[in-house]
């Protein structure tokens, strides 16, 4: 008689369930576990009766509940609810079934029961780990050149302004994408009549970037006339029919050309672009971390996750690779399990789901010797460290107990009765790694390929006991891993701090937002790179960028005349700009902004009075 437990488990949705099942493998009509190759199922009745009849060995069978594929007609900002009632009943699962099976042995496995007989004859082979408490030399190759394409970035920017270095990122071509794909939908939506420019594009970012720090509970209380809520930069800019129209229609994909097998294909190509425009420079920082960012989203998409115990509970889960400093370099949207394309020595289908994002990600690296990778215990995995090393990738990372071969370092049980401060550790002489744990306030095991425990550190824990900090010896891996880890965190906390307020109904509206707060993140991280002197922090930075697009369009500052002087310090990059500064006569006198003499002259685009027979005007717009 033999048992197999099966997991059932529910992606993108609020529950987990689980129940045995057991049936005589001797006394059913066995069929072929390749028969389910390429096959998945629609009910958990035809899912079970698959697996009743299938010859396997003892081992845990998951039947993943497999997220529907999102409806394409998405777009409209309004949609009628009235014929509920005619719809048809739902099935007993949401979307299909797919088997997949963990075998009992060493070896980690997550694989559709259809791959069982034909992956286990054909799985690569990494030698079995060879554990000692002696050390093991792990020094790898590194090289330096990532220091040469920093100060190649440096120097690059040097003469740049904000506007500038902002427009690096979010450049014409973004722009050009966004116009093209909006007057394309508008023309699909038989509103012929509807263009939108390259300016009125920036104009419609700006008003986003402004509800990032000028937060008002409603979007059309920027355009209210009432004394408490009037906000008269955004509404001298753009009315708020034009806004609204903008955006109803704005795109970022052709609907005649979508990929239905990506769940993302309305945000891919600004998302590909922006991927293209953050490693423009190439990768210039020596440590990188690789973590997931949650989008919140409260909407119903199928690429929708809920985490239980997250700050974020529900929205979007994006895949991140960003310096320690938290400039990101590369990002994607889970949308759930896709195609193998790795071309690296395990095959994806071995890997963790975890595993499998490090590999993806670290795609961008031209030069591995270059670089040092952290992750989570989400991520690290035995294979995955023999890969990366094989790769010349250093990288180090938390693991959990299950993933690591059997290393017969001390169980967390026991090593929870000893004193803090007090590690284990096991070299695998065979493929040189390192597994460590260590107990802190908890116990943590962590693995790297290139690290080492000495030189030890100390750090200092408040101690319940004694009522006082103390001081907890620490490893040297453990020092670096918290040194460098947090890249992720710093973006996420900047993206959070002034985060567009304005909300949509179309499912990819908080994507979109969400990449434009990052490339405004990694544009100030850039700044920052160029001028270390300039403590601009990103609030004053994202402040520029949209009193730039504002002001550089607002019809109205050419239009009325000037009866004072404005308040507040003009940004750089409207005085950097060649084009719009004309002298204009004024009806009042008033004092000059250089000389400080009466004059009845100011820059029309500036709005400031300037002296034009003193060179006033010309000092004022050269001067740094």
């Amino acid at each position: 008689m033999g048992k197999c437990r099966i997991h059932f488990r529910l992606f993108s949705s609020y529950k987990v369930f689980t129940f045995r099942h057991s049936f005589m493998m001797e006394q059913v009509n066995a069929i072929s576990a390749s028969s389910f190759y390429g096959k998945r199922f629609a009910t958990l009745a035809s899912a079970e009766d698959a697996i009743a009849n299938t010859k396997f060995p003892n081992s845990e069978i998951d039947v993943v509940i497999i997220p529907p594929e999102p409806d394409y007609q998405t777009d409209e900002e309004e949609f009628d609810e009235d014929d509920l009632v005619t719809a048809s009943l739902p099935q007993d699962v949401p979307g299909e079934i797919e088997i997949a099976m963990e075998d009992d042995s060493d070896e980690e496995y997550n694989m559709p029961l259809s791959q069982v007989c034909t992956t286990l004859s054909k799985k690569p082979k990494i030698s079995q780990p060879k554990w000692s408490s002696e050390p093991v030399d792990l020094k790898m190759t590194s090289a330096n050149g990532y220091s040469i394409r920093l100060e190649k970035v440096r120097e690059q920017l040097s003469s740049c302004n904000v506007i500038q270095i902002f427009e690096k990122l979010f450049d014409e071509q973004v722009v050009n994408l966004l116009v093209e794909q909006t007057n394309k939908y508008a023309t699909a939506s038989n509103n012929h009549s509807f263009q939108v420019t390259g300016e009125e594009i920036k104009i419609f970012v700006g008003v986003l970037l402004f509800s990032g720090y000028h937060k008002l509970p409603r979007a059309r209380l920027y355009w209210c006339l009432d004394e408490d809520v009037n906000v008269p930069f955004v509404s001298n800019c753009i009315s708020r029919n034009r806004f609204e129209e903008i955006k109803k229609y704005i795109h970022l994909a052709d609907n005649t050309q979508i990929d239905r097998s990506d769940k993302m294909y309305k945000v891919r190509p600004l998302m590909n672009l922006l991927n293209n425009k953050f490693q423009q420079f190439g990768i210039f920082h020596e440590c990188l971390s690789i973590d997931e960012a949650m989008v919140r989203y409260f909407g119903h998409h199928s690429a929708k996750q809920f985490i239980k115990g997250k700050p974020v509970r529900f929205g979007y889960k994006d895949w991140m690779l960003c310096s320690s400093s938290g400039y990101c370099y590369a990002f994607d949207t889970y949308c759930g399990a896709k195609p193998t394309n790795s071309e690296v020595e395990i095959p994806r289908s071995t890997l963790p789901l975890g595993s499998q994002v490090v590999i993806d990600l670290l795609k961008v690296l031209k030069e591995p010797t270059d670089h040092i990778v952290f992750f989570d215990n989400y991520f690290t995995s035995y294979d995955l460290l023999t890969t990366l090393r094989g790769n010349g990738v250093r990288a180090t990372g938390t693991v959990r107990e299950n993933r690591t071969k059997k290393c017969p370092i001390l169980p967390s049980a026991q090593m929870k009765k000893k004193d803090r401060g007090n590690f284990d550790y096991r070299y695998d002489k065979e493929n040189s790694l390192l597994f460590v744990r260590w107990h802190d306030n908890s116990v943590v095991t962590m693995a790297t390929n290139y690290d080492g425990i000495e030189p030890m550190s100390q750090v200092k824990r408040w101690s319940s006991k004694k009522k006082e900090k103390i001081s907890v010896p620490q490893p040297k891996l453990f020092q670096t891993y918290n040194a460098f880890m947090g890249g992720v965190d710093l973006l996420d906390q900047s993206v959070n701090g002034y985060r567009v307020a304005i909300h949509g109904k179309k499912w990819w509206w908080v994507l979109f937002t969400h990449m434009i707060n990052v490339t405004v993140v990694n544009a100030w991280r850039l700044y920052q790179l160029a001028f270390p002197q300039d403590p601009m922090d990103l609030l004053l930075f994202q402040r520029n960028v949209t009193r730039h697009y504002l002001r550089s369009y607002n019809k109205s500052i050419q239009r009325r005349s000037t009866s004072s002087r404005p308040s507040g310090s003009l940004p750089r990059s409207l005085l950097d700009d060649p084009t719009g500064h004309f002298p204009k006569k004024l009806s009042n006198q008033l004092r000059c902004s250089v000389c400080h003499s009466r004059i009845r002259w100011a820059c029309e685009k500036c709005n400031v009075t300037l002296c034009i027979e003193r060179d006033c005007f010309k000092i004022f717009h050269t001067r740094k």
